[in-house]
């Protein structure tokens, strides 16, 4: 029985405590402030990481290709394959990538183009044959980041006009 009671007494000595009012001196105040934070993200989103690059090679005098794999090796065929080995620019030639997180329990659809258009202002060339990877990056289950890889090959027409040529398109992650 003793300790119940020395127990119900320290509750209320603290109780006491914690409700009494605190003193000052008339007229005097303080304030203080704090923050609540929260930040609500998409189920599932997607950032680019680096652009699809066929990267620089000559005019050829006939149709030729470049094909970017999802590893980042190349392929080319044609009059253009002699011209493959010009130095190339910093970024050299290489897949596009997208990062892709995936959070809690929404699964995903990953959606790439078929064709992407790129022009130099007056000329264009035509990629296609596009293809996709993902790769689990980090996380387990339904919390996961993945790497989105993409390769295509790039229709290089005879004769084709000089300058850099630039062609936005679209990847899309619908999720449910």
């Amino acid at each position: 029985m003793r300790s119940s009671r020395y127990s119900f007494w320290a509750t209320a000595l603290t109780a006491l405590m914690m409700a009494a009012p605190v003193s000052a001196e008339p007229g005097a105040s303080a304030e203080g402030s704090g923050v609540a934070a929260a930040e609500v993200v998409d189920a599932v989103t997607i950032r680019r990481v680096s652009d699809l690059r066929f990267g620089r090679f000559a005019s050829p005098g006939n149709a030729s290709t470049i094909r970017i794999n999802l590893d980042g090796t190349f392929n080319a065929t044609g009059e253009v394959v002699s011209s493959t080995a010009l130095s190339q620019p910093g970024s050299g030639r290489g897949p596009a990538q997208f990062t892709v997180d995936q959070a809690g329990n929404f699964g995903g659809t990953v959606r790439i183009p078929n064709t992407i258009i790129i022009t130099n202002g007056s000329a264009n060339m035509t990629a296609n044959a596009i293809t996709g990877r993902l790769v689990v990056v980090s996380g387990i289950g339904r919390n996961r980041v993945y790497r989105l890889d993409l390769g295509a090959t790039l229709r290089i027409n005879a004769n084709q006009a000089p300058g850099t040529y630039r062609g936005e398109f679209d990847v899309t992650v619908i999720y449910n």
